[in-house]
């Protein structure tokens, strides 16, 4: 009997791989980031995902995501008469990287522009135009594993979480077809809010979601692992997401089995 028959590869591929990439995150960011400072400098105020009547992006019927208009008008509005820090950061990140003045009326331009203006969001300009620096580190994380495994149906995707619209700044391996610049999903929105929600409970940052199911358009079944990213001034900034397509790890598909073992 075959070694390729007698081992369960779906669980090999759920369980031990996902383990081992996330311990080669965490060797490589412990091993090579400076320590965290001791006090940490979050800005205060509740992250904007965690406004349910305020966050402007929304997924229409078909489950892709935009960013409404009118949420992001309410949304200047509601905060220019009850400033949250922490919000303002992330409106301002999210419509700059989006053009959204375009979309703006004059009145409501003006506020928004006001809003940029505010002490707590000025001193921290310089840090939203260093955003490609910030995750360079974690692209080159993504890109060199991902590379690792090329051949792999192991999917691995860099997500700025502050930019759902322009989510992914690296992907390799890509089994869901996603390329640079695509957005995030809905489901990915949702662990967005999730995240948020806990922040904004004083609660702890909240640990990785691991080796849990999804299902493609498609059909292919995927178990996945999301690590959270977190910045010392803004909070939750990005998502670390490995795929892995098990649709064809089993016995009823020896040749794709096969070749998964050879490229592992």
């Amino acid at each position: 009997m075959s070694i390729v028959s007698t081992i369960n590869w779906k669980r090999l591929a759920s369980v031990f791989v996902p383990g081992v990439l996330i311990a080669a995150i965490s060797i490589y960011v412990l091993g090579f980031r400076p320590a965290p400072s001791p006090e940490p400098k979050v800005l205060p105020g509740k992250a904007l995902a965690a406004y349910d009547d305020l966050y402007p992006i929304r997924a229409d019927d078909t489950g892709s995501l935009y960013l409404d208009r009118e949420l992001f008008v309410k949304a200047v509005n509601y905060l220019s008469e009850h400033p949250s820090p922490r919000a303002i950061a992330d409106l301002i990140y999210l419509g700059n990287s989006n053009n959204v003045t375009l979309l703006l009326d004059g009145p409501t331009k003006a506020k928004y522009l006001m809003l940029t203006q505010q002490p707590d969001y000025a001193a921290l300009a310089e840090v939203d135009r260093e955003k490609d620096r910030i995750f360079q580190s974690y692209a080159d994380i993504v890109n060199g594993i991902g590379q690792t495994f090329a051949g792999t149906p192991i999917e691995i995707v860099l997500h700025d979480t502050r930019n759902p619209l322009r989510s992914i700044v690296a992907v390799q391996n890509p089994i869901s077809g996603r390329r640079l610049g695509d957005t995030n999903t809905n489901f990915g929105i949702q662990l967005i809010k999730n995240y948020s929600y806990g922040e904004g409970q004083g609660q702890a940052k909240g640990g990785s979601f691991i080796s849990y199911n999804l299902t493609l358009k498609d059909g292919r079944a995927v178990k996945s692992t999301t690590i959270p990213i977190f910045h010392d001034v803004y909070g939750l900034i990005g998502f670390i997401c490995i795929n892995i397509d098990i649709s064809k790890l089993d016995k009823k598909h020896p040749d794709e089995v096969a070749n998964f073992v050879e490229n592992f």
